[in-house]
């Protein structure tokens, strides 16, 4: 390390500091306490939006920070961008570009080799037991349980369901969960043939798909998030498409 190197990191940490703590309170507070809309989006949104994105550039200039002083670059960005992944997260779920951020920031650390065979059969299991815990709610419903059901389906503004799944189709998720979950153990198990990897792959596609919706009700994509499914969906169903993908896809790189 040398004391230009030295210089550079504090200067761009200095500057990552005054960005967040000034930039927050000096500019970001009052536009957020003024008045304004933009057409459909809602006011909260754009709140939020507006101040996480100003700090995701903090992020960027403490990952140039690190890089000055000796971190190795793609770590530090990787980093840097699983922070930015949280962020957007914590701050607006229903945003799509968390998982940008969170599958480069997953890709850099795994072309270092620093996810570890243990991280990912971690991740792996954990999807199992998600998938698993999933087919009971399920199968919950199927016996006749009603916990967590008034969430569970599309609706539209009046109150009115998209679609009415019945019993069988209920069983039917429950067995796919069940399946899927089945195929990840293989793979983990065991050096299975490719085409138990491919059908791994193929789940993670739907999942991923799913992630990315139906530009109405579901997903990344839909207009609809005043309901309470939309609101579930920003928050817990369409991030957890993600993840669940991410683990799976996981399963397969171990």
């Amino acid at each position: 390390m040398t004391i230009a190197s030295l210089i550079a990191a504090t200067l761009f940490a200095g500057l990552a500091a005054a960005h967040s703590l000034a930039g927050d309170s000096g500019f970001i507070r009052p536009i957020v306490n003024a008045e304004w809309q933009i057409a459909d989006v809602p006011r909260w949104a754009a709140d939020r939006l507006l101040r996480t994105a100003w700090h995701l550039t903090s992020v960027a200039w403490l990952a140039m920070a690190a890089i000055a002083v000796g971190a190795a670059p793609v770590t530090a960005i990787s980093i840097a961008a699983l922070a930015s992944a949280l962020m957007m997260l914590v701050g607006l779920a229903g945003h799509p570009a968390w998982p940008g951020f969170l599958v480069a920031g997953l890709a850099g650390l795994h072309s270092e080799d620093l996810l570890t065979e243990t991280v990912l059969t971690t991740a792996a299991i954990a999807t199992i037991g998600v998938l698993l815990a999933m087919a009971g709610l399920h199968l919950y419903w199927v016996a006749g349980g009603t916990g967590a059901l008034d969430a569970a389906v599309p609706t539209t503004p009046d109150g009115e369901p998209t679609f009415a799944p019945g019993k069988a189709i209920t069983a039917a998720v429950a067995v796919l969960l069940i399946g899927f979950a089945g195929l990840i153990g293989l793979v983990i198990a065991a050096d299975e043939p490719a085409p138990f990897r491919w059908l791994v792959l193929a789940g993670a596609g739907v999942l991923t798909i799913r992630a990315i919706g139906d530009r109405t009700y579901a997903g990344f994509t839909k207009t609809e998030r005043s309901t309470p499914f939309g609101r579930r969906d920003d928050q817990y169903y369409t991030p957890l498409c993600i993840f669940l993908a991410l683990g799976a896809v996981g399963a397969v790189l171990i």
